[in-house]
């Protein structure tokens, strides 16, 4: 099974990836896929532009062996064939207060804080016609996020449900409407 860990910029995915590779499981980089197989070229600063169609296309078979499941990392992996899609959401302002601490430009900030607020990773996943989880990742430690994740591929596996972890849990309409 291919879990996609996706969400956006600064919802912890870099760092549960972290963790799921020190306990052992086969977590690939959407970064570091699209650099090996040339389907991304460097954009504005540190920033990569993806081919998603080409990589997503490069993909097809690529995890077998793997190991079971294998953990896809970035905020595009709910566009390459995968199984199911982890969507880690985060309120907009802590995403913002990461991303500035992270040097992005101001214009960069707001764009992804507003992605955030209108869940567009998490729209996108389920278009795409996955089984999806969303989770809330500033409610939990980092140890305790991987265990949750690892727990929902279980439930996926087994046809088990997914609640409470269903799409349309996470409500960041309150802060947004706080900007006004």
């Amino acid at each position: 099974m291919d879990v996609a860990i996706t969400g956006t910029p600064g919802t912890g995915k870099s760092s549960l990836a972290r963790v799921l590779r020190e306990r052992g499981y086969t977590v690939l980089s959407v970064r570091e896929l699209a650099l090996e197989t040339g389907t991304a070229i460097q954009g504005e600063g540190d920033e990569l532009e993806v081919d998603i169609n080409s990589l997503a296309a490069m993909m097809f078979g690529r995890t077998a062996g793997l190991g079971d499941p294998v953990f896809i990392e970035g905020h595009l992996s709910h566009l390459l064939p995968v199984d199911m899609a982890v969507v880690l959401r985060s309120p907009p302002s802590l995403i913002g207060e990461r991303l500035k601490a992270r040097g992005y430009s101001e214009e960069k900030v707001r764009e992804n804080m507003e992605a955030e607020a209108v869940g567009v990773c998490l729209v996108e996943a389920v278009e795409a016609g996955l089984t999806v989880c969303e989770i809330d990742s500033s409610k939990y430690g980092l140890e305790e996020l991987a265990a949750v994740v690892v727990e929902l591929v279980e439930w996926a596996r087994g046809g088990e449900p997914l609640a409470p972890y269903e799409p349309g849990g996470v409500d960041w309409m309150e802060e947004v409407m706080g900007w006004y």
